[in-house]
């Protein structure tokens, strides 16, 4: 069966390259691996990518692929997606304007989760597999380790997870806790959290971690109400 979907890896770690791989196939994401950067740029501008996958261990290699598919009108329409060494190796790749950085340590679940997320914010029309998920825009409290205590907004909530944007200038790896109130429910839901993905326009997707089952029921319900989540959909438009 031909796959839907094509991405394109940039990477020479056999260990990344053999995990990403098996990621993306299973997505139903057809893969082409290119360990070098020259050979990454002539695929890019003889096919359409729906993703470009570039490991940032070669900052070099990852800006000149993703800075040629910026120039490409066949990458018209691609993600960049760039695995990171650490969240001190990034700033290249934001030069690059990457749509989402995924930290290491890499796993097949991270992986799994912020690819998957990554395609989700190109394409809107796109339907959420394994939660409901509801567009909103509500203040919330970010809070962490050396973190003095910080405004952002969500605007995307699932049971799951978030994605929010950060209102100022902030370490994405600080964020460790999240506090909201959400609309129609007078109580402050307040949840661990652990860094997904993260894009070059401020927002970061965050999955609830160690949630206690009154955190759980109370967002559950809350999504399947129409009523609260079609309030919450207009407040963000």
């Amino acid at each position: 069966m031909t796959m839907a979907l094509h991405s394109l890896l940039f990477a020479q770690d056999p260990l990344v390259v053999s995990l990403v791989i098996e990621v993306l196939k299973g997505l139903d994401i057809e893969v082409t691996h290119c360990p070098m950067a020259a050979e990454a740029i002539q695929k890019l501008a003889a096919q359409k990518f729906d993703a470009i996958v570039v490991d940032n261990s070669d900052a070099r290699g990852a800006v000149t692929v993703l800075s040629a598919a910026k120039s490409l009108p066949s990458c018209e329409n691609s993600i960049g997606v760039v695995l990171a060494t650490s969240r001190n190796s990034i700033g290249l790749a934001d030069g690059a304007r990457s749509h989402m950085v995924l930290y290491r340590p890499l796993s097949a679940d991270r992986l799994h989760n912020g690819i998957r997320s990554a395609l989700k914010l190109r394409s809107e029309d796109e339907e959420a597999r394994e939660s409901q998920r509801t567009n909103i825009n509500i203040p919330a409290s970010l809070k962490g380790a050396g973190l003095d205590e910080t405004l952002g907004f969500i605007v995307n909530l699932s049971v799951g997870g978030a994605a929010l944007q950060v209102v100022q200038s902030i370490p994405s790896s600080s964020i460790q806790r999240v506090e909201f109130l959400l609309p129609g429910i007078d109580e402050n839901l307040s949840a661990a959290v652990e860094l997904v993905w993260r894009n070059v326009e401020g927002q970061v997707g965050v999955r609830f971690v160690g949630m206690s089952a009154a955190f759980t029921e109370t967002l559950e319900k809350w999504l399947e109400n129409p009523k609260l989540a079609q309030k919450a959909s207009k407040a963000s438009a």
